[in-house]
Parts: C-alpha cells; structure tokens; sequence
C-alpha cells in the first residue's frame, strides 16, 4: 500500500509499504479520508520527531479485515478510529485530566514503524483497545470527511462544555482556522452569541457564514476595546 512516510524534518515521502496485518483483538481499516491536523504538520516541519513514521490521526474509513476474537465490528462497517482514549478508571480519568492517563499517552493506530496515528496510508490498523474503546460506527448518510472531523469536534466539544458555554452568554473566539470555526459553531450550537476574531479576510467571511455575529479584523481594530 501506499503511505505517506515522514523521515525527519521537512521529509515526508509518499512510498510503498506492507500493509498492516491485525493481531487477536485487532482490526485493519481501509482509510476514506483523513484530517491534516496542524500538530502533524508542526512535526514533520520543525522534526519533533524521529522517523520513520506516518502519521494522521483524524481518520474515517471501512473495516477490512478483523483479528482473531474481534467481535464489535464486521468488515465492511464504516468506522471512525481514534489514536488514543483514556482508561477512565485511573486518578486522572477521575479528575478529567485525560490527558494525564497512562492508557491515554500510547497511540493506538498505526500503518507500520512505530505507532503514530496511521491514516496517512491506505490502510491502518487499530490495537485491541481502540476497538474496544476508541472505535465508533458512522451513520448513514455522513460523509468520510465530515466524520473525519469527529476527533477535532470531539476536542473542541470538551472545552465548551468546560468552559460552561450556554445561552445568553457571549464569547469571544479568537483565530478563526479549522479549530476556531469549530469552536464558533459549537458555541452557536450552546445558544451563545460569538464574537470572531482573525486577519484573514476569507476566514472571518467564513465565520460570518458559520453564524459569528461580529467577525472582527484584528490587524485593524483593537479587539479588547471592540469586544
């Protein structure tokens, strides 16, 4: 199969590779769209990282193949994977530091190399605890890259919920990139009104679109004073 394989800084190389074979527990997914996540871009350009590794964690695909004793999923399911869940059953899970969780620090998802996140490839496979914990069915009628973007979405949805947005409130999202826009939405969504804020002119259109009820041009106007 072909992957997209990072090597070190500012090296990434579309390249055949085997593809994944799943182990008991296991199972191989066909990818149909993955997201470009602005931290893969960040370690493929400044090499955070070692290589080899490929990379792309935003992923929507098929099932194509189960390991032994894989019981949640049939081939053919349509399937989002994500590259790391929580145990929820340690201190930190507790406290909903899930970041601070043992279980959450290991990648889950791989193409081949070590485990970091797959979906740049054709194919990737998911360890046993992914499926049973960090694999989700896709309904009817969405896209692969709409739910592509169920792990972003999934992220920005906990910081609403955290931040406690709810309706009659205002709030201010600053950055109007993929995460922004999200978070713009989402916060519609809670019944709040959003005031956006970018330099770019096509993304503070876009949130005007997305329902930002002021789409404020930081390189032009103080935004403190204008909030």
């Amino acid at each position: 199969m072909r992957a997209a394989i990072y090597w070190g800084k500012g090296d990434l190389r579309v390249e055949e590779v085997p593809v994944p074979e799943p182990g008991p527990g296991e199972m191989l997914v066909r990818v149909e769209a993955c997201g470009i996540c602005g931290t893969d871009i960040k370690k493929i350009e400044k090499g955070l990282l070692p290589g080899p590794r490929i990379f792309g964690h935003e992923i929507c695909g098929t099932v194509a193949r189960l390991g032994a004793g894989t019981q949640r999923f049939r081939e053919g399911d349509r399937v989002v994977v994500h590259h790391h869940v929580p145990c929820r059953r340690c201190f930190y899970c507790a406290q909903q530091a899930y970041a601070q969780c043992e279980s959450y620090k290991r990648n889950g998802t791989t193409a081949g190399f070590e485990a970091a996140g797959g979906g740049m490839a054709e194919y990737v496979k998911a360890l046993d605890w992914i499926v049973e914990r960090g694999t989700i069915a896709v309904p009817d009628g969405v896209s692969p890259e709409e739910a592509a973007l169920v792990e972003p979405v999934n992220t920005c949805l906990k910081a609403v919920r955290k931040a406690g947005v709810t309706r009659g409130q205002t709030v201010l999202v600053v950055g109007q990139g993929p995460i922004g826009l999200i978070l713009t939405q989402l916060c519609r969504g809670a019944g709040a009104d959003v005031l956006a804020s970018d330099t770019m002119a096509d993304r503070l259109a876009m949130s005007r679109r997305l329902g930002a009820a002021a789409a404020l041009d930081a390189a032009a106007v103080d935004v403190p004073k204008e909030v």
